[in-house]
């Protein structure tokens, strides 16, 4: 049976690509967005001309009524294949950051992971197969300067992917694809000298591209990879 993704901020950056390498290998693709309408319409009719079956939905994952209106309005199949890369990124120091900043990062970033997985788990679990694969970030470990909403939104990510792997291991695996510094526009505010930095201690001495992460979350969502559950997979060039 042809499988169903659903890619959470699918319509730009690294969910665009996501998208696309999943359409490539067989799957229906959902792409939910939020403001990017366009770029989820252009994406659309892109993957739909290569003959792939393609639906976008418009829905604020840190919002449950949007969710909930997500999950009813897949028109094709059932979702057995779960990518959460919707994110917003948030750059402050701690002691000027406003709760409401705490609420609109968190709400996104950790609280959409947790109310879209909530959402499409309980068809996965009665099939008896699901895949669901977080997107994280590698400042969840070593934590940044600056960053200290988003870092701490992306840790809580890592805490829920290995406690729900334990949960739901037996019929759903639950991994997390830990990205480095990726080239896209929400990484566009990074000043040059820190990117220097970045880049400099990065074993393979470039940035990371859109298609490493894709690339990575294929391979936890294909069948022979059955028994990693729970993992961190690092795509980071070796930071």
């Amino acid at each position: 049976m042809k499988r169903t993704v659903l890619v959470t901020g699918g319509a730009r950056g690294i969910g665009r690509q996501i998208a696309i390498d999943f359409g490539n290998a067989g799957y229906n693709v959902i792409i939910n967005y939020n403001r990017s309408e366009k770029e989820a319409m252009s994406l659309v009719a892109e993957l739909n001309a290569k003959e792939i079956a393609c639906q976008a939905i418009r829905a604020d994952v840190s919002n449950a009524d949007d969710v909930k209106r997500m999950a009813d309005s897949v028109a094709f199949g059932h979702v057995d294949t779960l990518v959460n890369n919707a994110g917003i990124a948030h750059m402050g120091l701690l002691q000027t950051d406003t709760e409401k900043d705490f609420d609109r990062v968190i709400g996104v970033d950790l609280k959409g992971v947790w109310l879209v997985t909530r959402a499409f788990l309980p068809r996965m679990i009665e099939h008896g197969f699901g895949r669901i694969i977080n997107i994280g970030s590698f400042w969840s470990e070593r934590g940044s300067s600056t960053e200290t909403l988003y870092s701490a939104a992306k840790a809580g990510v890592n805490g829920l992917t290995k406690a729900l792997s334990r949960e739901v291991g037996e019929y759903v695996t639950v991994n997390a694809v830990i990205a480095g510094l990726i080239a896209t526009d929400m990484n566009d505010p990074v000043p040059p000298d820190a990117l220097f930095r970045i880049v400099d201690n990065t074993p393979v001495r470039r940035i990371g591209r859109p298609e490493d992460v894709s690339h990575a979350a294929l391979f936890l969502a294909d069948e022979k990879s059955s028994f990693i559950n729970g993992a961190l997979l690092h795509v980071d060039g070796g930071y």
